[in-house]
């Protein structure tokens, strides 16, 4: 039998990661979402259901016509709709005559979690299965690190394309990389990986614009036209809070809890935003006003906010911004992205606002 996911970003690493940890040799990894992947998905599901269904759903019907039996797909109780979809691709897919089996991972249930993750494994036990997922949360917050340095140098790269190049290199040897101790070298290896591998421009002084939204439209650069790429070239630094550490991380969630003093990033951006959104609507709603107030205070030049077409929460946070952007003088350029989106329209869009901060700061 074979093993597959949907892809997700650069969260697509993990999830090899992961799954190798789990002594599985049979893994399909998803290749990155096309024209075709968001035809797939767009044509067996309901029309104003959000683009992230979509293109997740065409990524799973790819996989399983490659040959992928076993599906990994995540259920958590949450304020979006996006913890409840794993039992509607099952439902859909089976209608659609596929043989497979859907494994739940569910993240609000540990125990439950771990009883099905050891499922997957290659004859492991709990403790081993625990060590699979331990490795891959680690890795995760080094996929971060590199993800950061991407958008960072690839703003004030001299050759263009070489900051792209290593960062490629970096992915894969965190996923090729094992042992712990090993992997534990990673993070000073990746910078200089990096800072050998990419001659800068040191006199620049580009602007730097944080990325906010729905979580799938910020960290997929098939349903976002790859926009942290698009402001590199345009010679803006980018950068987003929003990763999936806050769900998968327990070694962050355990330091969190044990320092009265610090808090997880959410929680911080949540507060920021009571003053103009009280309760929890849903999403990310409430994060992307806080962040946006944050990210001024930073002193940051701006955010761009991303949602997918029909997604309720971020609409209410897109109703706001203007009053923050005011209120704080931070320019804020809200994107609604679906699978219909141009890439002309979006582009000259993002030159226009890459223009005004610019006049701004002058």
């Amino acid at each position: 039998m074979t093993i597959s996911f949907p892809h997700v970003g650069s969260f697509t690493y993990v999830f090899e990661s992961i799954v190798q940890e789990m002594n599985r040799k049979d893994v399909i990894v998803p290749t990155k979402p096309t024209y075709k992947t968001k035809q797939l998905g767009s044509r067996h599901a309901s029309e104003f259901v959000c683009t992230p269904f979509k293109i997740m759903l065409g990524s799973f019907i790819e996989v399983v016509e490659r040959g992928a039996y076993e599906l990994i797909g995540t259920v958590f109780v949450d304020y979006c709709r996006l913890g409840y979809y794993t039992p509607l691709y099952k439902i859909i897919l089976e209608d659609m005559g596929y043989d497979f089996d859907m494994i739940y991972l569910d993240f609000s249930k540990p125990i439950e979690f771990f009883k099905n993750m050891k499922t997957l494994t290659n004859g492991l036990n709990y403790l081993q299965a625990f060590q699979a997922f331990r490795v891959g949360y680690i890795k995760n917050r080094h996929i971060d690190l590199v993800d950061r340095y991407l958008y960072s140098y690839g703003a004030v790269e001299i050759s263009k394309g070489t900051t792209r190049a290593v960062a490629e290199k970096a992915y894969r040897l965190i996923v090729e990389t094992r042992g712990m101790s090993n992997i534990r070298k990673l993070p000073k290896i990746i910078k200089k990986m990096f800072e050998e591998g990419v001659e800068i421009d040191k006199t620049a002084n580009p602007l730097k614009v944080a990325i906010i939204g729905e979580l799938y439209a910020v960290v997929e650069p098939a349903i976002n036209l790859d926009v942290m790429r698009r402001l590199n070239e345009l010679g803006v630094i980018a950068y987003t809070p929003i990763t999936f550490t806050r769900w998968i991380d327990f070694g962050m969630k355990a330091k969190t809890r044990l320092n009265p003093f610090k808090k997880e990033h959410f929680q911080t951006a949540v507060k920021k935003a009571k003053p103009y959104l009280e309760y929890r609507l849903g999403g990310k709603a409430q994060e992307s006003i806080g962040d946006t107030i944050w990210y001024k205070e930073l002193g940051w030049d701006g955010v761009v906010h991303l949602y997918p077409f029909t997604c309720m929460p971020e609409i209410i946070s897109r109703s706001i911004l203007p009053q923050i952007s005011k209120d704080y003088n931070m320019p804020a350029l809200s994107l609604v992205v679906d699978e219909h989106t141009g890439e002309a329209g979006f582009q000259t869009r993002l030159e226009a606002f890459v223009d005004l901060l610019e006049r701004k700061r002058e």
